[in-house]
């Protein structure tokens, strides 16, 4: 006699019974359905940063929408906006529900899921446009690394370095012409982030500084540090250092970025 002929067969009992199944099957197909819409967006975000990186101040606006393509756009007073999500937290039920539980056991799902490839990410990008042209370019992203660390990468590109990046300190010439720092990320989980800000002057190095590690959307196991996500940072920075000050709160991500601190 199997057990399920032990169990009562009352018409609750089979109900709970096949809810239970439904919900066993359901699951992996949802879980492949939400890898496939990361993987899906990972694309379409890898190919947004591929024409946008591409653009140069001056270029037609319309440019700038051609090249955004596949990302959320907006026109704004100054110009564009463009927000893309990874695709599994495209829909909000689910994560609102892991936000709610306690913060232990929300830190231990999202690691979880994170290992699974449901990893969160967000790429922003935003111009400013004149007379049809484009002025300004200013990326952002963000991206949960491998042991749940946030990594941030922003990058800019205009005629010249804002005066808020040099209001309380004297930069160099080189950082005048390409603005390189470092920055905290609060919230849950912390991390810390970098910006590359480009001009007109800037170099190739300089410009291929920004890239953007697309493996790090891709990847199950996550991008490891900051030399990970911009991988053709530490090249320009060897060539500076010490720029970036006092580095000492840097707790993870070692790696080449750090040779241009005064640790």
């Amino acid at each position: 006699m199997s057990a399920l002929r032990l169990l009562p067969q009352s018409r609750g009992t089979r109900i709970v019974l096949f809810a239970v199944a439904a919900l066993v099957m359901a699951l992996p197909a949802l879980y492949l359905f939400l890898l496939a819409e990361q993987w899906h967006s990972a694309w379409e975000a890898s190919r947004v940063l591929d024409r946008i990186e591409a653009l140069r101040m001056g270029d037609p606006a319309a440019d700038f929408v051609r090249a955004a393509r596949g990302c959320k756009i907006k026109k704004t007073t100054s110009g564009y906006e463009c927000f893309l999500l990874a695709g599994a937290f495209q829909f909000d039920t689910p994560w609102r529900l892991i936000a709610e539980l306690p913060s232990d056991w929300g830190y231990k799902v999202n690691e979880a899921l994170s290992r699974a490839g449901l990893r969160p990410w967000r790429l922003a990008v935003f111009s400013r446009v004149n007379d049809e042209r484009i002025q300004s370019i200013n990326v952002g992203f963000g991206v949960v690394g491998r042991g749940y660390e946030a990594l941030g990468a922003d990058w800019a590109i205009s005629e010249k370095i804002p005066a808020h990046y040099y209001a309380d300190r004297q930069l160099s010439s080189d950082q005048h012409r390409t603005y390189l720092g470092l920055y905290h990320i609060t919230g849950a989980p912390s991390g810390i982030g970098f910006t590359v800000y480009a001009t007109g002057g800037s170099s190739e190095n300089e410009l291929r500084a920004r890239y953007i590690n697309r493996r790090c959307m891709f990847s199950f196991r996550g991008c490891s540090g900051l030399c990970e996500l911009l991988p053709n940072a530490g090249a320009v920075l060897k060539e500076r250092r010490p720029i970036l000050g006092d580095c000492g709160f840097l707790s993870r991500s070692r790696c080449e970025l750090t040779d241009a601190c005064r640790l």
